[in-house]
């Protein structure tokens, strides 16, 4: 909720679908088996990090973003460096009291699915987790 008692939240239903495409290696790929780029697990939740952030960002209040608080994945299948891959998202839950959403996300080359997810997000305001984020490591 913002300072107003407003729903963060209540631009995204559950249901909503967002879609993207992303290089493989772009990143960095995992270099395994003497020189095999391919697709890394951290890579490939990067992607669907980013999925979900660029499905969702639009639609909160200005001056809001999500930040993860957990991520599930299975990485199923390796896709070559250089490849590109389809990030597909869906909003799974939506819980307008905590500020939090549920989505899942699928992975898929043009072999077939590479990967699954299941990611939690908090909304935050962003420039109070800023100031958060300065107090926390300051050294000072």
């Amino acid at each position: 909720m913002t300072e107003d008692g407003d729903d963060l939240l209540s631009g995204i239903d559950a249901g909503f679908e967002h879609e993207s495409t992303w290089e493989v290696g772009a990143f960095e790929p995992q270099t395994i088996a003497d020189g095999v780029a391919v697709s890394s697990t951290p890579e490939l939740i990067g992607c669907m990090e980013g999925t979900v952030r660029d499905g969702v960002t639009p639609l909160l209040p200005d001056g809001y973003r999500i930040v993860g608080v957990r991520i599930e994945c299975d990485h199923r299948a390796p896709t070559p460096a250089g490849e590109e891959v389809t990030v597909s998202i869906e909003v799974e839950e939506t819980d307008a009291t905590d500020d939090r959403l549920v989505s899942t996300a699928t992975v898929a080359d043009e072999r077939g699915t590479v990967a699954t997810g299941r990611m939690h997000h908090a909304v935050v305001d962003r420039a109070s987790f800023a100031d958060r984020v300065e107090r926390r490591f300051d050294r000072g």
